[in-house]
């Protein structure tokens, strides 16, 4: 048999969630875009609030997980692991754990049938392990830019699968490359082909500045893809020695963007001198000396291409997208109220899961059936905190 797995070990508590995010970014980071269902064969027995093993059970399962497999069943009598805790004791008596893992079985047979879930992504999301190594003395590291492209699909409820670009055959509509430093010929050709034939690809600083040796481009960068881009990337600027000078009397590495009318405060250690060479800016920063350009798009064939001089970041990504999804047609998540997690399953499920400490109500204009609780629904229900919910739209 072969299957994608890892170990999920989002952290101990209930009540935060950025532990839960990580651990599903890891997920993804493995399953790239096997369509074979994911198996958690490592999951947390140790010191976990309770609940939130659960919590992080039905969270996976949005990801294509199959398997939730405690990390262990009885606490060990020997060994380097021996001071771990599992389901059950030294002495061979259940703990609380055991309880647990005992409810997430039995709701899981309820709606086993309904997965795994398979994601249907229509963004791409780039991972090179080699600018992972390349870019480990970087401020932005490219692992870290591609959590944070990853974090906005997470909070909006969307799809986003993790592609190796040359790999992939790139059936997507939008292609973002966070900081993917090294940038070889296959990965470059993809990249053009997927932009004029109609794509939308977005870059962010640190990107394409090596080649597949770690030799730095001599040519213009973006490596390969200046063209495409319509820009020069020249140096880097440190955002907190120009703050000096800063018109609004910024300090440290705060730098303010202005995109589509709008001013977004954000954070980056150094930002990109860029020169467009046809590209339209459509975004500033503004907070400076001057106006430096910082986000520029580039009509490329059938497609374009948009660079942001800046590591990837929710804040600035974020009203971007908000134009690009509506733009390019892309499939929205589930209408849900902040804090809640949900994917429709199918045509007529729907999971949920409120990760917040507040009830939360789920509009629903239909009749429904819980299949968790045997319960049905006339209009509208409540979720409670750090709770599940599958319906079955009647």
């Amino acid at each position: 048999m072969t299957r994608h797995g890892a170990g999920f070990y989002p952290g101990n508590s209930l009540i935060t969630n950025y532990g839960v995010a990580n651990a599903l970014f890891g997920i993804s980071r493995i399953q790239f875009e096997s369509k074979n269902p994911f198996w958690c064969s490592e999951f947390t027995t140790m010191t976990a609030v309770p609940n939130s093993i659960r919590k992080s059970a039905y969270a996976t399962l949005m990801y294509g997980n199959q398997m939730v497999c405690g990390w262990t069943w009885q606490s060990m009598h020997a060994g380097e692991e021996q001071y771990l805790e599992g389901m059950i004791d030294w002495d061979g008596v259940p703990n609380r754990k055991y309880d647990e893992y005992k409810k997430i079985a039995t709701e899981f047979k309820k709606i086993e049938k309904f997965f795994p879930y398979i994601p249907k992504a229509e963004v791409g999301l780039a991972f090179s392990f080699a600018s992972q190594i390349a870019s480990a003395s970087f401020p932005e590291q490219h692992d870290n830019q591609l959590q944070a492209c990853f974090d906005v699909f997470y909070y909006r409820n969307m799809d986003a699968r993790i592609v190796e670009i040359s790999k992939s055959s790139l059936d997507y509509k939008l292609l973002f490359v966070p900081g993917v430093a090294v940038m070889d010929k296959a990965t470059a050709a993809k990249i053009r082909d997927f932009v004029k034939n109609g794509g939308t690809v977005v870059m962010t600083s640190n990107s394409a500045i090596v080649d597949e040796s770690g030799k730095v481009f001599e040519s213009t960068h973006p490596g390969m893809l200046s063209d495409i881009f319509g820009i020069r990337v020249g140096s880097y600027e440190e955002t907190e020695a120009l703050n000096e000078i800063s018109r609004k009397s910024y300090t440290g590495k705060k730098v303010e963007v202005t995109y589509n009318g709008k001013a977004i405060d954000t954070k980056a250690t150094r930002f990109d001198v860029i020169e467009p060479k046809g590209a339209q800016v459509i975004g500033s920063l503004t907070s400076l000396d001057k106006d430096y350009p910082i986000m520029t798009t580039n009509k490329f064939g059938k497609g374009r291409a948009i660079y942001i001089g800046l590591p990837a970041d929710g804040g600035v990504l974020n009203p971007l997208l908000d134009v690009l999804v509506k733009e390019l047609g892309i499939k929205k998540g589930p209408e849900v109220p902040g804090g809640v997690m949900a994917r429709k399953i199918d045509k007529n499920h729907y999971l949920y899961l409120n990760v917040s400490g507040e009830p939360k109500e789920i509009q629903m204009k239909t009749k429904s059936r819980s299949l968790l609780l045997d319960k049905d629904y006339a209009g509208n229900f409540t979720i409670a905190p750090y709770e599940p919910e599958f319906i079955e739209i009647k």
